[in-house]
């Protein structure tokens, strides 16, 4: 049975809880493609199947003490948006910042296929985020 937008980000949350990344792959499109903010050092286009397992590790790095609260899962029959408030305080700066974050994936026969990623404060994110880092690896591989 193909799965709803709902069950894909319950499954997608459960699955980055218990570092299930075989998991999270079982319910990611082959040609699935995250979209960072293009203003940030770690912004733009990650694509491929394993996109989130390799660019989390990336965005983390930025960052000591991140707290992430899940306020709200919103979905319809192909989207399901979560709603976020991220605190973490900056490797560069030694600040501690927060901000909340929209993150909308499109959802096709059961598998997520696009994921968009808003923060309301994309520049204070960068700002305290800093240079891009060398060794990302956005396209497939």
């Amino acid at each position: 049975m193909t799965k709803t937008p709902r069950e894909l980000a319950e499954t997608m949350l459960g699955c980055i809880d218990k570092g299930d990344w075989a998991g999270l792959m079982a319910i990611t499109s082959p040609d699935y493609v995250v979209h960072e903010p293009p203003e940030l050092p770690f912004g733009g286009d990650w694509k491929g199947q394993d996109a989130l397992i390799r660019l989390f590790p990336h965005v983390w790095s930025y960052w000591d003490d991140v707290v992430v609260d899940r306020l709200g899962i919103l979905t319809d029959e192909n989207y399901f948006c979560l709603q976020l408030r991220m605190s973490m305080t900056s490797k560069l700066t030694g600040n501690r910042i927060s901000t909340s974050l929209a993150e909308t994936t499109r959802c096709v026969d059961g598998l997520m296929v696009e994921y968009t990623i808003h923060y309301h404060e994309t520049a204070l994110v960068a700002r305290e985020a800093g240079p891009p880092r060398p060794g990302a690896v956005k396209l497939e591989g």
